[in-house]
């Protein structure tokens, strides 16, 4: 027996492709695709996809058992482990953006299971805008009904709402019917988990690949015929009742597009810096008191932030980049050093600069009455110098949030930060260019092979 919210969002999601969904809905969608790709290209050089291939069965050339591009890397995979392999990639900087509702990431694991399952299909580009805005729907809408709950119980919602969004997106790129897609949601219903207890480590990102290939794979699966319990996630022993808390209201999660997610307030927002959101603003704020410090020695610095945050911010005196990207105090100093904090910030020479480290140990991070409640990790902070002059700045908002949403000049700058590790600027603007006309006739699989070829050309450099 099947449940409302299945079949709801099942339904949706068939029809995805014949949906006229709202232009800006759209250009959005292709911000964000642009986006993911951009941050899996960079996301390939990290040590997390580096040992991730070395466990998978890859080739040069695609094959009918190998048939799905890595992005990032001249190789093809099988589709589920490509799927994997994407989401973790997409993840592995934490540079991927984030759903506010969620708490969790849902490009990272989106894009990459749409792109997997291309092989497979006819579908196009404009196909993929479709089925990643129905993806996205599922995904918040589970965090507006579950969380704040969920997240404080340890689940990392980029794995646990992930898997079911992953399901809808590559459901819709194959054009499963309504019926066939209830099953794949219940197949992937089974995959759900991620513990927070992993963040800062490689298996974060590994939640995101998880997560895109359970969806890649549960869709597969349905199509073939393979069996679930299509009322799992609303059943007494089934997905909402262990994912969500006793009296949770999941009953507008069976009007999926009302509104659409990716429409709302905190539907979806872009990352201006390779950190763990929860920093944005304490970055911002870092930055600007940069601008104007004129060389005067920080004799000490104190930074409000909003309650929430201390939660995924768990490291005070990081040793590795990735716990960096989960330390306050790291990302502040960073902001304040150098007045911009990139891809490279999160590096070895940023890890052991004795300037940065001398500014650890002069900040103290607290909750501020002020943002103490801030559902955006609002942040202040201020600087005291050794003149006996201060500054502090607050910034209520990051960048990229719905109402600050990139321009065109800083989405661009964001890919061609990421694609760096291509070695070719002419190369990666082509890249760029065909992704920002991704909402057409144009192939999928040509856009999934474009990605390919332009890590053939990193690789050979």
């Amino acid at each position: 027996m099947a449940d409302v919210l299945a079949t709801a969002f099942a339904a949706f999601a068939a029809s995805a492709h014949e949906r006229v969904f709202p232009a800006e809905a759209r250009r959005r969608a292709v911000d964000a695709i642009t986006d993911c790709v951009g941050c899996q290209l960079a996301g390939s050089a990290e040590p997390a996809a580096e040992i991730m291939l070395k466990t998978m069965a890859s080739a040069s050339e695609p094959s009918a058992a190998l048939p799905s591009a890595l992005v990032g890397r001249n190789a093809y995979a099988g589709i589920a482990e490509a799927a994997l392999y994407g989401g973790t990639a997409a993840h592995a900087l934490d540079y991927d953006d984030t759903n506010h509702p969620a708490y969790a990431h849902p490009s990272a694991v989106i894009v990459p299971a749409a792109l997997a399952v291309a092989p497979l299909s006819q579908a196009s580009g404009r196909d993929l805008v479709s089925a990643y805005i129905v993806g996205l729907d599922m995904f918040g809408k589970l965090g507006r009904a579950f969380n704040t709950a969920h997240y404080k119980r340890g689940w990392h919602a980029t794995k646990s709402f992930g898997c079911l969004a992953a399901a809808l997106a590559a459901g819709s790129i194959l054009r499963l019917d309504t019926a066939t897609m209830e099953t794949a949601l219940a197949i992937a219903a089974s995959s759900a988990g991620g513990l927070r207890g992993n963040f800062g480590t490689m298996t974060k990102p590994l939640h995101a690949g998880q997560a895109a290939e359970a969806g890649v794979r549960a869709a597969l699966l349905a199509r073939a015929g393979f069996t679930a319990a299509r009322g799992v996630l609303e059943h007494r022993f089934g997905y909402a009742a262990v994912f969500g808390t006793p009296g949770a209201d999941i009953a507008h999660l069976a009007r999926p597009g009302e509104p659409l997610e990716i429409l709302s307030e905190y539907g979806l927002a872009l990352k201006p810096y390779p950190a763990c959101g929860a920093t944005h603003p304490a970055i911002e704020a870092a930055t600007q008191i940069h601008a104007e410090m004129a060389g005067r020695e920080i004799a000490e610095i104190r930074v409000g932030a909003s309650a929430l945050s201390f939660d995924p911010l768990i490291y005070t005196d990081p040793k590795t980049a990735l716990e960096a990207k989960f330390s306050m105090n790291f990302c502040v100093a960073a902001g304040l050093l150098y007045g911009e904090v990139l891809l490279s910030t999160f590096g070895s020479n940023a890890l052991t600069d004795s300037r940065l480290r001398a500014l650890l140990s002069r900040m103290t991070v607290v909750v501020d009455d002020r943002v103490a409640d801030s559902p955006e990790f609002a942040a202040a902070v201020a600087v005291s110098f050794s003149d006996g002059s201060s500054v502090e700045k607050l910034v209520p908002l990051a960048k990229g949030k719905p109402s600050r949403w990139f321009s065109e000049a800083e989405l661009e700058a964001k890919f061609d930060d990421c694609a760096k590790v291509m070695n070719d600027p002419t190369l990666s603007g082509k890249l760029y260019r065909k992704l920002r006309s991704l909402d057409g006739p144009v192939s999928l699989t040509e856009i999934a092979a474009a990605t390919a070829f332009a890590a053939a050309r990193s690789t050979a450099a």
